[in-house]
């Protein structure tokens, strides 16, 4: 088997594309899961295991990280933040702390605890990918007729908010990384119009392709192709830059 990979963020079964697009690519695939409890796991069908991970829980983020060490060491950790999802998942919620940890400090706590584990094994470069799929919010109905017409799941205010969060965190977290060589962060966009974003296990199949070609490079990426929001589909990165842009 070749390398292990995490997703977090879109969990299991509705995350089941985007985990066996990873395993079509070869990868051994973790992904969270939110039909277990605290502490369980199993591996589905296609082979992926699917593990508990409590988003308000910091010690479930250090429990869930432990487990891939335990698996036999992490190579790359995606978290995903599908704004369309969750706006439909939370249409009629309101704002509450529970929701603020499982949309905003859920991924920040779980992204520490992965940077701080792949720091633990130097001689191994582990990636951090962060994808962004935006949404259209409620503003964007009201300063267009034909997107309130056309029924699509706009993002509440909550949800839109912790789109946002994810995004700035995301490319923050890269920018503390960009200078080290212990972790290569990877931002991924994925606008609403993009059609590869729409089928998740193509979108997968994309990443691993992209995270491949970034370890066949002759030239490590700088820093600034490092906290570069790359689109969802672009061609491989090459020394010289991002490309499809």
């Amino acid at each position: 088997m070749g390398k292990m990979i995490l997703f977090a963020g879109k969990e299991l079964p509705a995350g089941n594309d985007i985990a066996s697009g990873a395993s079509f690519q070869g990868r051994k695939v973790i992904a969270t899961s939110s039909v277990l409890a605290d502490g369980e796991e199993h591996a589905n069908t296609s082979g992926v295991i699917a593990v508990s991970w409590n988003r308000g829980s910091a010690l479930s983020c250090r429990s869930l990280a432990l487990k891939c060490e335990n698996e036999g060491g992490l190579d790359e950790a995606v978290l995903i933040f599908d704004e369309f999802y969750f706006a439909t998942k939370y249409r009629d919620s309101n704002i509450n702390a529970q929701i603020i940890e499982e949309l905003i400090a859920s991924y920040q706590y779980l992204a520490q605890e992965l940077v701080s584990r792949f720091a633990r094994f130097p001689e191994k470069v582990g990636k951090i990918a962060f994808i962004h799929k935006s949404n259209y919010g409620l503003a964007d109905g009201i300063n267009s007729s034909s997107l309130r017409s056309s029924g699509v799941e706009l993002s509440n205010p909550i949800v839109a908010s912790a789109s946002g969060a994810f995004k700035a965190f995301a490319e923050n977290m890269a920018a503390e990384l960009a200078e080290g060589n212990s972790v290569i962060p990877i931002l991924v966009s994925c606008e609403p119009n993009n059609d590869l974003s729409k089928r998740d296990s193509s979108l997968s199949v994309w990443l691993c392709e992209y995270m491949d070609a970034i370890d066949n490079l002759k030239k490590p990426l700088s820093p600034k192709q490092k906290v570069a929001w790359v689109k969802a589909g672009a061609k491989s990165p090459s020394g010289l830059g991002i490309l499809g842009f």
